[in-house]
């Protein structure tokens, strides 16, 4: 990245990408110091307008301190088909609200006692890359039926303790954690019929730390995702389930319609640039 010097900063003003050679005065000398347009400029002010003119959504600055810029847990996040259905990656900062609420949650369930695997879009991310998919929107957890009562009876008052948003999805068979009651970023807790044993599970790394998931659960990827999972990122679909939400195989989301026969055999679509 280019790197901004006084040759950047304009005699009159202070230049939004000169953020990070200390006072704005002493770089533009005597003459401009004494100038009524220069803006003095507080570190987060200085931040903010350096990351809007580089177009940065996150930046480490030379104190450590790791910023956003565009999204917070305070702030209501951008519709998800703004940037899903277009195919867009997930901002930084909604990928870290998603990273926070998956380790708070696993945390409070084994406090409480909630058996859980991750499935879907975050399962075939840790196969895939060890993390969270870059364009997922959500993250999927199969709550063990016999648990699942807990959700309304412990989890959600604790939920509220720390902040955060818990409710019934209108389907009375999933949870939704959300950081909070306007921020629209998921952590779905559902329960399905598809059997596992708590006892056998295997632990999957997904961003640095190890997460439950089914035994075999390479079998249960190739059944949402198709055998070639592996080489291509998109969900068979059949079209009756997508007949009223149009979705074409360029957009990368777990929700697409793709025909195993359209993926090239031995092509991963990130590098070859066609997802």
């Amino acid at each position: 990245p280019h790197l901004y010097g006084r040759s950047d900063v304009p005699f009159t003003g202070v230049s939004a990408a000169s953020a990070w050679f200390g006072e704005e005065a002493a770089a533009l000398g005597l003459a401009a110091a004494g100038s009524p347009e220069v803006e003095m400029l507080r570190p987060s002010k200085q931040s903010r307008l350096f990351m809007q003119a580089n177009h940065l959504k996150e930046y480490t600055g030379p104190d450590g301190v790791k910023r956003h810029f565009g999204c917070n847990l305070e702030v209501t996040n951008c519709p998800v088909p703004d940037w899903v259905y277009r195919g867009w990656a997930v901002p930084p900062c909604c990928k870290e609200t998603m990273r926070h609420l998956l380790f708070y949650i696993d945390a409070v369930f084994r406090e409480i006692g909630v058996r859980y695997i991750v499935t879907d879009g975050v399962l075939l991310g840790s196969y895939k890359f060890g993390g969270m998919l870059d364009w997922d929107a959500d993250v999927d957890l199969h709550i063990h039926n016999d648990d699942f009562h807990l959700l309304e009876e412990k989890v959600q008052h604790r939920a509220r303790q720390d902040g955060h948003f818990l409710r019934k999805h209108a389907n009375n068979e999933s949870w939704l954690l959300q950081a909070n009651d306007h921020n629209y970023l998921l952590i779905e807790l559902n329960k399905r019929q598809e059997y596992w044993d708590p006892d056998r599970v295997w632990q999957i790394p997904i961003q640095g730390r190890l997460f439950p998931a089914m035994e075999n659960s390479h079998l249960n990827l190739s059944s949402w995702y198709g055998l070639s999972f592996f080489k291509h990122r998109l969900r068979h679909v059949p079209e009756w389930e997508e007949e009223h939400r149009p979705m074409y195989c360029s957009t990368p989301y777990h929700f697409n319609c793709v025909d195993e026969t359209q993926v090239k055999s031995g092509i991963d679509c990130r590098q070859a640039g066609i997802c």
